[in-house]
């Protein structure tokens, strides 16, 4: 026994020795996706029973280390998931990390791509699942403050309205034209409305000189590169997505009823001469001041009319289907989808319908050969408000019947002079057309060939061809097309081509720890814009309208416009890697173009950028590794360009003019400088700037956390100014490249997932930006062309005015305005010399916001999601005539109608605490100042920041058991409202649309309810 006993003690020992046996382990660490090393990845050697062994690899990702069999091997590393291992039989082992975050994405840049986490510029990337998440007519409103520094606002509410898009502030004072769109390498026409959201993969915004500076006299306002979705590789698949649902009114007015009505205008009529008029409220005077209509409602007992009501819908269906098609098996691979999109309008006769298709292939003929195309065609029509119905609608009286008694809208007319005195708005939107149709096809063919290893050269021909009419018609029911008119047409065609041809040839080259990457190229650009424009009167019939235009009596204007440029370029780029932490990039591009003349067609704009990838440093250390897992430092230089230059301000002028000859007759022939009267410089050159960007991104806790700051300053000179001539010069301005300006700004990206467990995510993105302008050199000798104009101020968004000091109170001192009355505006005198005069005009306040952004939060539990967005502003001003036409009832602003409820709180004499002034008709007081000065002031001046809830979503992801049963890859239902809260001090229709000076409130605020599907299968 004791025999048997000694045996087993020794053949344990024996095989717990040689499990303790310790062995040489050879390691790498790699990327999962690139096969690329990770140096100085953090190693962990865990054996049971002994201390916890921590070190890092070496600077190409390899260690070795002595550890027993069973024993575990941990790699992480900055941005990708920790991989544990166990240690067998091998001797070596190789370690693949997924990445965790997005610094192995890979980014579009300009001709080409590149990993997050080599980025030298700012860019910002906007992805697919970004822009899908709010539907949108326009592509550019879906990205609206998605990046730090890009700025999007709507032009109007209405269906199918443009943008307006800034990246990074003001960049000139006259030649504004917004940023660069290219497209799969197409650069696009104006506005991308057509693009559908659909078909995006990704959108990036490239902000600095780093990014935009290879497209050289193209970037002074940014470049946005959209890049479309490819077949990917493996099986058919199709996807369908669709949504419909209804907007509801949400009006920004409410205006009197026709009680409130009558006694404000009774008020009006009675304060310049009480005489004339009569005691207020007799039979007398309301004789005098109410037309026949509203004499009988008021005998009614006030009958009100909702003028609103009768051109808006209480609510509006709007629906979209999409459907597309991958294939992406075998040596040819295609994408094709398919749009329509249908949104009705709240407004009468007024919408948005889109169709498009797009269809992408690609072939590898050989292994070292690949032919591409795509094709987008997109075909929509805009069924527009007409000009003022929508403000007519608000200030027509409430006393005043909509229809007559036969049903049709009712147009009262003067018998004696047969003039109408009061136009229906109804008749506008009802009988008038105000269509713009477009038909855009945006297409690419491109070849890759690869000669040898790691040189591809790539050529491709794209083509942008953009054709838009509007036609607008104004029959004999409406005010422009009543007798004499006998009815209005016009017809206005245009049409733009844009060819873009470019070559490029790029080379990798890597060797232990130098990595190089090599382009150049040649691209030559082709663009050409044609205008047609026709109107008329006199028709014979309303039947025709502009259809037959040709028939009308008298023609008013049959003209034609052209314009057209080119540009040749040559470009380079060079980036050098040292060992995966140092990186640099120098670009450099020359730009030829027919826009200038002889002495400057050519300019060269010229980058370098770098990036230190600190957290790779060996001496980061790894316990400093555990919490941080990103720290990148960006700085970059170089020169960008503008050539948005009018023809006429290089070459002079001629247009058609007539000249009196012997007397009497008149000869057809040319006017040097044409009605503008610029004379031509052809020794202009491009406006350029100067940028400096400063950067740093930063990711936290297993990226959890990760921000992204810039800081970027743009000196810009040779800006374009209009120089006053002397009379005798026969011209009147000489554009000349005289001014200069700064432009200076920060950008901050915020990204936190706060919950990440099982069945719970939580994640909340914020974006913050500002900037400052100012214009630091106008003429030589000249600090200023006119108040709003003038060194040290933004070059555009500043409201010079008088200041308004409240309302002239009973017993106040009226020397500063001898003619005023109680419940007039009182003007401040700003430099005290006792009287109103422009001296007094000062800065009032600017359209510029102190800061923008948005705030995102994305809730997951299960298969539940709640995605919640929403936009913001503040420290902006806006110029809201618009509010003030409407609650000021007086001859001045144009408004003898009805007010809005806060109009009705005006001065009396037993109302005084009130900022809005006495009614008044005809009294001379309130249009001018003393010395004919005119009554605008700061009154108008709102603020109008505001926090926007842009849409909330509540999503469901069906299980994949059961869809695995019903054989379908993916299925997402969804509830959505989109602008369901707007939270402003802002009395306009919305502060995000209004414009500078509230110019585009033609149409109501509204709220959207949808429900959607998305199908994969």
């Amino acid at each position: 026994m004791r025999k048997l006993l000694l045996i087993f003690t020794l053949l344990a020992a024996g095989i717990i020795n040689a499990s303790a046996q310790q062995k040489k382990i050879n390691g790498s660490v790699k990327d999962s996706q690139t096969n690329d090393a990770l140096p100085f990845a953090t190693i962990t050697v865990v054996v049971p029973g002994q201390p916890v062994n921590k070190f890092a690899a070496d600077d190409h990702g390899n260690f070795t280390v002595d550890a027993p069999v069973g024993a575990t091997i941990q790699a992480s590393f900055a941005g990708y998931q920790p991989m544990k291992v166990t240690v067998a039989d091998s001797t070596t082992i190789t370690i693949l990390l997924k990445s965790s975050g997005n610094l192995s994405e890979v980014v579009v840049i300009a001709y080409g791509t590149e990993k997050r986490k080599d980025l030298t510029g700012a860019i910002t990337s906007i992805s697919a699942k970004e822009v899908s998440e709010m539907p949108s007519t326009n592509l550019a409103t879906a990205l609206a403050s998605r990046s730090p520094g890009l700025e999007v606002h709507s032009t109007s509410t209405q269906p199918g309205a443009s943008a307006a898009v800034n990246v990074r502030g003001l960049n000139s004072i006259t030649q504004l034209e917004g940023p660069l769109f290219i497209v799969d390498g197409v650069a696009l026409v104006g506005d991308i409305r057509n693009i559908n959201p659909g078909d995006i993969e990704s959108v990036e915004i490239l902000k600095d000189a780093a990014a935009a500076g290879i497209y050289g006299s193209r970037a002074a306002e940014g470049v946005i590169l959209i890049t479309t979705k490819k077949p990917k590789v493996g099986a058919t698949s199709v996807n369908f997505e669709m949504y419909a649902g209804i907007q509801v009114n949400n009006p920004a007015y409410k205006m009197l009823n026709a009680r409130d009505y009558a006694t404000l205008k009774r008020a009006a009529y009675q304060d310049a001469d009480p005489g004339t008029f009569g005691a207020p409220g007799t039979d007398t005077a309301d004789n005098k001041m109410f037309n026949t209509y509203e004499l009988q409602s008021i005998a009614n007992g006030y009958t009100n009319y909702n003028w609103q009501n009768a051109i808006l819908h209480n609510n509006a269906p709007t629906e979209n289907y999409t459907l597309s098609v991958s294939n992406g098996t075998g040596s040819n691979r295609v994408y094709f989808s398919g749009q329509y999109q249908d949104q009705q309008g709240i407004m009468i006769n007024t919408g948005y319908k889109k169709y498009s298709g797009f269809l992408r292939d690609e072939t590898a003929i050989r292994s070292f050969l690949k032919l591409g195309a795509s094709v987008n065609y997109t075909h929509d029509i805009t069924s527009n408000p007409m000009q003022n119905e929508y403000q007519q609608s608000l200030t027509e009286s409430p006393l005043m019947p909509i229809y007559d008694a036969s049903g049709q809208p009712l147009i009262v007319v003067d018998r004696s002079t047969g003039v109408p005195t009061i136009f229906n708005p109804v008749t506008l939107g009802q009988d008038a057309t105000n269509l713009y149709t477009t038909n855009r096809t945006n297409a690419n063919l491109y070849l890759d060939f690869t000669p040898v290893k790691n040189l591809v050269l790539h050529s491709s021909i794209g083509a942008d061809i953009y054709q838009a009419e509007q036609d607008t018609y104004y029959p004999r029911t409406t005010g422009p097309g009543y007798t004499p008119t006998n009815g209005f047409g016009e017809i206005y065609n245009t049409r733009a081509t844009d060819i873009l041809w470019e070559n490029t040839a790029t080379y990798n080259f890597a060797k232990g720890d130098h990595e190089v990457n090599l382009l150049g190229g040649f691209t030559f650009e082709r663009h050409e814009d044609f205008a047609t424009d026709m109107q008329a009167d006199q028709f014979p019939t309303d039947l025709l309208s502009y259809k037959a235009i040709g028939s009308a009596g008298q023609k008013l204007q049959d003209n034609s416009n052209y314009d057209g440029w080119a540009v040749r370029s040559l470009f380079a780029r060079a980036v050098y890697k040292y060992k995966g932490r140092y990186i640099l990039n120098a670009t450099i591009r020359q730009d030829g173009s027919s826009r200038f003349g002889p002495n400057n067609k050519f300019g060269v704009f010229p980058t370098v950028s770098g990036a230190w990838r600190v957290i790779d440093e060996p001496w980061m250390g790894y316990k400093l590794k555990t919490w941080l897992n990103d720290f990148k430092l960006r700085l970059s230089y170089g020169l960008v360009g503008n050539q948005n230059l009018p023809y006429d301000a290089i070459y002079t002028r001629y247009d058609p003019s007539t000249y009196p000859f012997n007397g009497s007759s008149v000869t057809s022939g040319y006017a040097v400088a044409g009605t503008n009267g610029v004379f031509g410089n052809n020794s202009l050159q491009w406006e350029v700037q100067h940028q400096l960007n400063v950067g740093t991104d930063l990711a936290f806790l297993d990226n959890r956390i990760q921000l992204s700051v810039d800081l970027y300053n743009k000196d810009i000179s040779s800006l374009l100014m209009p120089l006053p001539l002397a009379p005798s010069s026969g011209f009147q301005t000489e554009f000349v490249n005289v001014a200069a300006m700064n432009t200076k700004g920060i950008d901050v990206a915020l990204k936190i997932t706060a919950i990440k467990t099982k069945d719970f995510t939580w994640q909340t993105s914020l974006n913050w930006s500002k900037y400052q302008s100012k214009v630091t050199k106008l003429f030589p000798g000249r600090d200023s062309v006119n108040l709003a104009l003038r060194v040290g101020l933004p070059p555009s968004g500043t409201y010079v005015n008088y200041v308004y000091n409240g309302l002239y109170q009973q017993g106040d001192d009226f020397t500063l305005n001898p003619n005023g009355k109680p419940g007039d505006i009182k003007i401040k005198d700003v430099n005290g010399d006792g009287k109103i005069t422009p001296e007094d005009e000062v800065v009032v306040g600017s359209s510029i916001p102190k800061g923008w952004g948005s705030f995102w939060n994305y809730f997951r539990y299960k298969s539940l999601s709640l995605t919640i967005y929403s936009t913001y502003e503040y420290g902006q001003k806006l110029n809201n005539l618009t509010f003030t036409d409407l609650t000021y009832y007086n001859s001045l602003y144009g408004n003898t109608g009805n007010v809005t409820v806060q109009g009705g709180n005006y001065w009396t004499p037993t109302n005084t605490n009130t900022n809005i002034p006495r009614p008044n008709s005809f009294g001379t007081s309130l249009k001018t100042l003393p010395g004919g000065i005119g009554q605008g002031s700061s009154y108008s001046i709102q603020n109008a920041g505001y926090f926007k809830i842009q849409h909330i979503t509540m999503g469901y992801d069906f299980p994949s058991a059961l869809l695995n049963k019903i054989k379908v890859h993916s299925l997402n239902i969804y509830a959505q409202a989109l602008n369901p809260f707007l939270f402003t001090g802002y009395k306009g229709v919305d502060p995000d649309v209004a414009g500078a000076d509230a110019a585009n409130e033609i149409y109501p605020r509204y709220r959207t309810f949808l429900v959607g599907a998305k199908l994969g299968l």
